[in-house]
């Protein structure tokens, strides 16, 4: 009854929430001004790197969702991602499965859709299963965070992504890019608005449609193609 009580008297703290239930909340008014974005609109482009994954079919990006109404203000929420920050992008190419380096091919061709200005090697999480015995069948899965700096009407890839520079992109990766230029105008453009302006849209839009056109992925470009840190 002591352990009871004592429990009833204490303030709820992280630790005592599942995974599950847990988000990350970025509010606009946090945000650090860049002199190469607009001011206010990172957590948009948070929110807009999502509903690209979400449209692609990949699942990369985890659920994420603009509220108006959280405690700082307007910003965006994305599922936490439980994980080892140990499996990074670095220590996944070098012990991922197959189908991890399978995700990762698909990470970067998804970085050139949203021409990623920052995409670092911590950016890149292996997803653990919640619960104390996971389903044997649960395959790895790669989740992608943090692309406040993306979606650019200028051309800014920084990426750690450039090891399979050189190798041919996947026929079905370029096939769901294809697909998804074609539906710009009536689904996935909707989407955007308000989360992006009308030029960036546009540019995404040219991208698309150019993007399958790629056959191996490209050689780093440009004076910074890496972002630094690295992690």
């Amino acid at each position: 009854m002591d352990e009871i009580a004592a429990d009833l008297g204490r303030q709820p703290a992280v630790e005592d929430l599942d995974p599950a239930d847990l988000a990350v909340y970025k509010p606009r008014r946090g945000e650090t001004p860049l002199w190469d974005f607009p001011d206010g609109t990172l957590h948009a482009r948070e929110v807009a790197a999502y509903e690209i994954s979400a449209a692609l079919g990949w699942d990369l990006v985890p659920v994420t969702v603009r509220r108006e109404d959280a405690p700082f203000g307007p910003g965006s929420l994305q599922r936490f991602v439980p994980h080892d920050p140990e499996q990074h992008y670095f220590w996944l190419l070098e012990h991922g499965e197959t189908e991890v380096i399978a995700q990762l091919v698909a990470m970067v061709v998804f970085d050139l859709v949203i021409d990623n200005a920052d995409r670092k090697g911590g950016h890149v999480l292996l997803e653990h299963p919640v619960g104390d015995t996971p389903p044997d069948d649960a395959a790895p899965r790669i989740r992608l965070v943090d692309h406040g700096v993306s979606l650019s009407v200028e051309p800014k890839l920084r990426t750690v992504g450039w090891h399979f520079a050189g190798e041919p992109v996947p026929t079905d990766l370029r096939q769901d890019v294809a697909r998804l230029a074609e539906q710009v105008d009536d689904t996935l453009g909707p989407r955007l608005t308000g989360l992006l302006s009308a030029p960036e849209i546009a540019v995404l839009a040219d991208r698309l449609r150019r993007l399958p056109e790629l056959e191996v992925f490209p050689e780093p470009q440009g004076e910074r193609p890496f972002p630094w840190p690295l992690l």
